[in-house]
């Protein structure tokens, strides 16, 4: 089982209960920042990434691993670098002043809610 950031968070990791806890407790402090320091103008959000495909995976080529995580993903392929590198800007510029306390899933929606 891979442990992507946000399928241990929802939904466990079995094998691996560390990282599901470590992961958790990301999302717990990036709540408690926000809402702590939030009326000192202080913004706390974080970025829960599936599994991005970047030059390591392409090495290591684990065709099982990929074939795995793209049936758990309601999308056509798997996450690339580019996925991830407008939204982290995003989040930190003025345009999201109004964005706080929230880790957004940046998955295929792997990670979607009902």
């Amino acid at each position: 089982m891979n442990c992507s950031f946000g399928t241990a968070v929802s939904g466990g990791d079995r094998k691996r209960p560390a990282c599901s806890a470590s992961k958790s407790d990301i999302n717990a402090l990036t709540c408690n920042i926000a809402g702590n320091w939030g009326n000192a103008g202080v913004r706390c959000n974080g970025v829960m990434p599936g599994l991005v495909t970047g030059e390591t995976q392409e090495k290591q080529n684990d065709v099982e691993l990929q074939k795995m995580s793209l049936s758990q993903v309601p999308t056509t392929r798997l996450g690339r670098p580019a996925d991830l590198a407008s939204v982290v800007p995003f989040l930190l510029s003025d345009d999201a002043e109004w964005i706080n306390g929230q880790v957004w899933a940046i998955d295929g929606g792997a990670n979607m809610r009902a």
